[in-house]
């Protein structure tokens, strides 16, 4: 193992061959530490190697099966990359595969860009022929959010069913509805429910 920091630490390679340009590895005259390690105990001996740095770097813990909590080997929300050698593997956040979870069929030098960036505390064997396809689980519906004006948040909206000025309902008349979003701060109403006084007004 060649590492491009002091105590094996920064970017680190695994090194079973001869390498005679060190450019091709991208650590020409970058190497600070190095040591032997038995050929079973390198990552790639592993099906799946958990890295505390990115691009493969640092620290690492290497497995050929599953596990349900990454803190026994005090390496939870640790690794900052992961070498897939063998297998496909699902990677999750909490423990016992809850959570953010990804599905990895590849090594990836960087779980930032799946938002995993130390965060992973599970994985296991993913099985697609006996699981079916991987499909990322839906978030649960929450609850309509409250708007500090009284109204419920949506996306682009904000809805009152019975919009009130003074503690007193509104008259509907013409361009009432939006008089009213424009009072709360809104561009206009989108929609308002028929009747004599306002009620169910969408604002925008």
């Amino acid at each position: 193992m060649v590492c491009a920091d002091g105590n094996y630490k920064g970017r680190c390679e695994y090194i079973d061959r001869t390498v005679r340009n060190l450019g091709e590895i991208g650590l020409s005259g970058a190497i600070s530490s190095a040591k032997r390690l038995p050929y079973d105990k390198g990552p790639r001996s592993y099906d799946i190697a958990l890295f505390a740095d990115g691009n493969y770097g640092g620290a690492f813990v290497g497995f050929d099966e599953g596990v349900a909590d990454l803190s026994q080997y005090r390496f939870n929300d640790a690794a900052s990359s992961i070498m897939i050698n063998r297998g496909t593997w699902l990677v999750c956040e909490h423990a016992d595969y809850r959570g953010q979870c990804e599905l990895l069929e590849a090594s990836t030098g960087n779980l930032a860009s799946l938002g995993l960036n130390d965060k992973i505390t599970s994985f296991r064997r993913y099985d697609v022929r006996r699981e079916g396809p991987w499909r990322r689980p839906i978030p649960p519906v929450t609850g309509p959010v409250q708007d500090t004006r009284g109204g419920f948040r949506g996306e682009q909206t904000v809805f009152f069913p019975t919009p009130t000025t003074n503690g007193r309902r509104i008259n509907d008349g013409s361009g009432a509805a939006t008089r009213f979003c424009q009072s709360m701060g809104f561009y206009e109403a989108v929609y308002k429910a028929p009747g004599p006084v306002l009620s169910d007004v969408v604002c925008r």
